[in-house]
């Protein structure tokens, strides 16, 4: 009887364990994260997931986490509530000149508005970037406490960008109506 109780004990851990994870593409994501920020830790909630593709390769998968779910793009980037992202690289295409490429030319297709103010925190921003390999994960996390947005590099902070035009820039590249890939955004909207 002993037994069997420890058994259900560990199997009860186990599906509780795994409510909490999704699997997408070999990658788990979690459904809830609490991000490190000036007001302590914030949870924030899965709004949705997806996976970035081009010519048939799964280049990284991405989850969106905000405050609380919602599919309207156009909220979430007039927000100025905390918002997390996840990039998990699942492609070894995905090196870091390629993300950097990508996300500068992302930023300059969907933002809206003159780019010149947000030229120089750009380049910073592209600093930030170490190596990314296959497997590890980039995490931006804009927080809505000090106005920044904060990238970390398999979990390790590697800086921060002050702004809320910044936030926007940054995930409108996922979001505004030109997004990177329209596929992508209705997922990360959770439709």
């Amino acid at each position: 009887m002993k037994k069997f109780i420890l058994l259900l004990a560990f199997l009860i851990s186990v599906m509780s364990y795994s409510q909490d994870d999704l699997d997408v593409d070999g990658i788990k994501i979690k459904k809830h994260i609490k991000v490190r920020d000036t007001g302590g830790k914030t949870k924030l909630v899965l709004n949705g997931y997806g996976i970035r593709d081009k010519m048939w390769i799964n280049l990284y998968v991405q989850a969106l986490y905000l405050i609380e779910k919602t599919d309207n793009a156009d909220e979430i980037l007039d927000s100025d509530e905390t918002i997390a992202t996840r990039l998990y690289v699942t492609s070894s295409l995905v090196t870091r000149e390629k993300l950097i490429k990508a996300i500068e030319e992302g930023i300059e297709k969907s933002y809206k508005g003159d780019l010149e103010p947000l030229r120089d925190r750009m380049t910073k921003f592209m600093s930030l970037f170490e190596t990314v390999t296959e497997k590890g994960y980039v995490e931006f996390v804009y927080s809505k406490e000090d106005v920044k947005t904060y990238v970390f590099i398999n979990d390790k902070l590697t800086g921060e960008i002050e702004g809320l035009d910044f936030r926007r820039a940054l995930f409108g590249i996922w979001l505004e109506e030109r997004a990177v890939d329209r596929t992508l955004k209705k997922r990360l909207l959770g439709k």
